[in-house]
């Protein structure tokens, strides 16, 4: 059976949507919780060399911040180490930018009237291997891509999605549903700006449910079957 590694940083932090969607397609996962224990962070990893593909998620955490470094850099090297021996890998949102500083490129604070919260389309200038959107996204941080990486996906504040051999980084959140965004608002309802709130978002999440669904099964198939090469 195809397995599948899947790395949350928090509890709250879940594979939700993707998760699910991967156990529908036939996939083995296991997961693996950095911060289960907050002050005791688990950098532990199962070997990735076991797994078919490896997918990384969000986190509450900003890459930068020299108070999580301790466990973001052997996260960086597992990274590397995987993308040195082309092992699949996806990186969402953190999980992205944690792959673009092991590309050699960085994280940064976006300047506020390009930090993104809420549902987003992508400038459709290219042919994308998934849908524009709608996706929805949650972050105040951006990579600063290496030259050399291929981006697939940008709408103007920010790279969407861009890929090295066989990992891809993505910005925004595929797997958000209504269950762990509404985790998000609880614990962070001071991240929200001004002009939207905790209920509009979880409101555009049902409105959007079914779509947002196909868009993200489109996705893991797309990186599934023509990144990771597992057969259906």
């Amino acid at each position: 059976m195809t397995s599948v590694l899947l790395i949350s940083h928090e509890p709250e932090a879940a594979p939700a949507l993707i998760g699910r969607i991967l156990r529908e397609r036939g996939y083995d996962t296991v997961t693996h919780v950095v911060l289960a224990e907050p002050t005791m962070p688990n950098t532990d990893f199962p070997d990735p060399r076991q797994f078919d593909a490896v997918i990384a998620f969000g986190s509450f955490a900003n890459a930068y911040d020299e108070s999580v470094r301790a466990w973001v850099a052997p996260e960086v090297a597992l990274i590397n180490r995987m993308v040195e021996e082309q092992i699949p890998y996806l990186g969402v949102c953190f999980g992205g930018q944690l792959l673009a500083e092991s590309l050699g490129g960085h994280v940064e604070r976006a300047p506020v009237d390009e930090q993104e919260i809420g549902l987003v389309t992508f400038d459709e200038d290219a042919v994308l291997p998934i849908p524009a959107g709608p996706w929805f996204t949650w972050h105040e941080d951006r990579m600063v891509l290496p030259a050399g990486v291929e981006v697939l996906a940008h709408n103007g504040k920010a790279v969407q999605l861009f890929r090295a051999g066989r990992a891809v980084g993505t910005q925004f959140h595929p797997e958000a549903d209504t269950g762990v965004v509404g985790s998000w608002v609880r614990l962070g309802p001071d991240h929200i700006p001004d002009h939207t709130s905790g209920a509009q978002l979880l409101q555009d999440l049902e409105i959007h449910e079914a779509t947002l669904r196909r868009n993200c099964e489109q996705l893991v198939d797309w990186f599934m079957h023509d990144v990771a090469e597992v057969a259906s």
